[in-house]
């Protein structure tokens, strides 16, 4: 947005502009994949690199140990990249998650005077975080 510093009306309008939330949107994921994650292996670097020095013929990459029967430097070091990409993933990935005001709650518990059950709307945005493991 270009303001005009000679219009009450644009720097007013700039002002503003600068206190607006940028719209993200993101792709929801359907509730039944979400609880069938936890039967996800995980990721594995020695999976994902054996997957990838397979698909490498179809670049015409010759695969397989060297003529002299070593193992080749280009398998090794496939192996190597797809474990620090891993690494980091688990080790340094954040995942930032945001609730909109209005989403409905429910929770249950209880105390010494019996159950407790509790319905309600969020107020504010929440926000949270997550890992990957």
């Amino acid at each position: 947005m270009e303001v005009d510093f000679t219009k009450y009306q644009s720097i007013l309008s700039g002002l503003i502009s600068l206190f607006k939330i940028p719209q993200v949107s993101s792709q929801s994921m359907p509730t039944p994949i979400v609880l069938a994650s936890e039967l996800r292996p995980g990721l594995s670097p020695s999976l994902i690199a054996s997957r990838i020095i397979e698909r490498q013929s179809e670049a015409g990459i010759p695969v397989g140990a060297l003529p002299s029967g070593k193992p080749s430097p280009d398998e090794i070091m496939e192996k190597i990249r797809i474990e620090e990409i891993i690494k980091a993933l688990t080790s340094e990935a954040k995942i930032d998650v945001a609730i909109r005001p209005g989403t409905t709650l429910q929770a249950t518990g209880g105390n010494a005077g019996g159950p407790i059950q509790v319905f309600g709307t969020t107020l504010g945005i929440a926000t949270g975080n997550a890992t990957i493991l």
